[in-house]
């Protein structure tokens, strides 16, 4: 079902120094602009060597069904500045003398958002289970980032915005092990990972479509897999033309974090996981 495109919210904005995901190539590739200080890379305190990140060793998938999930965080606050030379994710309430110097909306930037919805996905026991096959990243400006299900998010919001932002610019971050890619940056469009025949399902409160979500799940079929588009941002709805269909699982706006904590209960239940 494509959805109507939603309304851009204008301002008046200074345009800040961020990296930017170029797609015309194979491979992503990150390109800054200048920041005006003529400075980069370690000097600007950039740790020019890849974060590594312990992996999770993930169980087999049940037999009971061959299908599995995959979450799709969109509109994420990730947005990469120099700020007190370094390269930070922009955070409401660590910059905001920053962003309203810039005449930028403080509100806007809210990374808490994305990193609560990511830490509830990798503490669920869908993930135990190994129901999980990724989790995809949608940025507020077009980049597109996959999470392994045996990724380690870190706990604290500090840790996560140091890691988004070396990701960001290192374009990968790997497992301290085996060396496999925890996170990395891949090319758009999602569509293409999504597996053949998958059930896409975007959830937002302003659909007309409210179903109870236990018995909307239940009544999907249990050899198909599922993606489940959710808003990661403070204000706004998900724009995209993929979906098969939106629904609203609560007549409360919801955070991403309790949506999706309801979608995996339902699954759970749905496949028989305990």
């Amino acid at each position: 079902m494509k959805r109507n495109k939603g309304d851009e919210i204008e301002g008046g904005e200074e345009k800040i120094k961020v990296l930017c995901l170029k797609q015309a190539s194979d491979e992503p590739k990150l390109s800054r602009i200048s920041s005006g200080h003529g400075k980069q890379g370690s000097e600007l305190g950039v740790d020019q060597e890849a974060m590594d990140l312990p992996g999770i060793a993930l169980p087999p998938s049940s037999p009971d069904s061959k299908a599995g999930v995959i979450f799709v965080l969109e509109k994420a606050s990730l947005v990469l500045a120099n700020v007190g030379r370094r390269y930070r994710i922009l955070n409401a309430n660590e910059h905001s003398d920053y962003l309203r110097k810039k005449n930028m909306d403080p509100y806007k930037y809210r990374p808490d958002i994305v990193h609560e919805a990511l830490v509830g996905i990798m503490d669920s026991r869908l993930r135990m289970a190994g129901k999980l096959m990724a989790v995809y990243i949608k940025t507020d400006e077009g980049i597109l980032i996959k999470v392994e299900p045996n990724a380690r998010i870190p706990r604290t919001l500090e840790e996560f915005c140091d890691m988004m932002a070396q990701l960001l610019q290192k374009l990968s971050i790997k497992a301290k092990a085996k060396g496999g890619k925890l996170l990395r940056l891949v090319q758009n469009p999602i569509t293409q990972y999504f597996p053949v025949n998958s059930i896409k399902i975007g959830l937002s409160f302003v659909s007309q479509k409210a179903v109870p979500v236990e018995e909307y799940i239940s009544g999907v079929n249990k050899d198909s897999d599922l993606i489940f588009v959710v808003g990661t941002m403070a204000h706004g709805k998900i724009d995209t033309d993929y979906l098969d269909d939106l629904v609203a699982v609560s007549s409360y706006p919801l955070t991403a974090a309790a949506c999706l904590r309801d979608i995996s209960i339902a699954l759970e239940s749905k496949w028989k996981i305990h």
